[in-house]
Parts: C-alpha cells; structure tokens; sequence
C-alpha cells in the first residue's frame, strides 16, 4: 500500500508518498497561492521518484485547515480526483496537528501556529500525556497579545511564525516562549503522511467525497478581483 499525503494549506504546500514505514519521496515549497498549477506537477514528480503508479495509491492523507481558502479547496479537490480512479481511503487531518507532530518528543507545551490574516494566527496546543501526544486545546483565532496572555508557562512556539511575531512574544512572555530552528518549523507532508497513516489504521478513514475544509471563520476576501484566499 502507498500513502499519498497532500498539504496546500497555506502559502507553503508540500506532498509526501509514505508506505507503512517510512516516507519514500517529499516535496516541499513555496507555492506563492499558485497551488493549483503546481500541485499535480509535484505529484508526478513524486510518483517517478518513487517509482510506484497512481492507481497503487491506496491511501490519502490531507491537511483541512485552517488555512487559505483556495488553498484547502485545492488539496480535497485533488484526493477526490485521484480517490475516484484508485478507490483510495482518505483521511483529513487538522493542518495545526501537522505543525505540531513533528515536536512530539518536547517535554513543554507547544504551540502550533499559522498566519489567519488580519492580524491574527490561528493557534493551538499540544502537550503528551500519560505517553500520548494530543491537541490540548480547541483551535483558536486570535491576536499574538491575546494569544500571550493565556500562556502561563513555558511553551515552544512552532508553525509560520514570522520575525515580527516572534519578537512580540518574546517581549510579552520573556523566556517562556522558546522557539525551534525556522528549518525545523517547515511544514511537511511527511509528518502528513505519519499521522494519516496511524489515522487510518485505526480506521477513522473516509471516502474522499466527505472530505471537508475546516474552517474557524469565514474566509477573507483579497485582491482586486475579490479572489476568496
């Protein structure tokens, strides 16, 4: 079986082929809100390297948000293609969760977040208990001030943080707020595919066509057209 993990969520996208042990072929890049033209090039790109076919993808994973709203369409709209040829089982995982998975092993909180536009991230934590990695919070909408004044402890802050971002909450929180390489923060398909993968063998897989966007609010409109992002 192979797992075809696929993130458009943000400005960033990345595809993953995973199959039960490890990740097989990755591409991550920026895909400037042009993830329609370049996500089925990936995709094939991907499936040369692997040297596997599409109709041997059994499995898809997708990040559902939150995130842009384009984007989002994007990702469930290309599992419900391929999903229809292959007969794929599908599996939606919160775009946050991905953020976070790969800083399990952190014995702090962390604190997922990515950009929501008007000033705001959407945000969420994680934290392992009794040797289970979890979200511990709703996902939330808010400023970084707001966001600052519910941390009261130590907490890693990962996800699309930006330079400005960082600063505020350094300065609101001091050394409470820690924050991995921005390398590390990279979201990735791979971790996608992790976690899809897990999903699934525990059955909470899906037909493509209930695949949903996981919206906190309603989506911004920008651009002279008035293009929904």
């Amino acid at each position: 079986m192979t797992l075809l993990a696929i993130d458009t969520s943000t400005a960033f996208a990345s595809v993953a082929l995973h199959d039960g042990h490890t990740v097989i072929a990755e591409g991550t890049w920026h895909a400037h809100r042009r993830h329609d033209d370049h996500l089925f090039p990936q995709i094939e790109r991907l499936i040369a390297l692997a040297d596997v076919a599409l109709e041997d993808v059994t499995r898809i994973a997708v990040a559902i948000g939150p995130g842009s709203f384009t984007g989002l369409r994007v990702a469930i709209a290309a599992a419900q293609g391929i999903a229809r040829a292959s007969g794929a089982l599908s599996v939606g995982v919160p775009t946050l969760d991905v953020a976070a998975h790969p800083f399990a092993a952190s014995r702090i909180r962390v604190c997922a977040l990515i950009p929501a536009g008007r000033g705001e991230h959407y945000a969420a934590m994680y934290r392992a208990s009794r040797g289970t990695w979890q979200r511990r919070s709703e996902i939330m909408t808010c400023s970084v001030d707001d966001l600052a004044r519910t941390i009261a402890m130590d907490t890693l802050f990962v996800g699309e943080i930006d330079d400005a971002t960082a600063a505020r909450l350094r300065g609101c929180l001091g050394p409470r707020a820690t924050f991995p390489p921005a390398s590390a923060s990279v979201r990735r398909a791979g971790h996608l595919a992790e976690i899809g993968w897990t999903r699934l063998e525990r059955g909470e897989g899906v037909a493509a066509e209930s695949l949903e966007p996981l919206y906190i609010r309603a989506p911004l409109i920008r651009g002279r057209a008035g293009e929904l992002v």
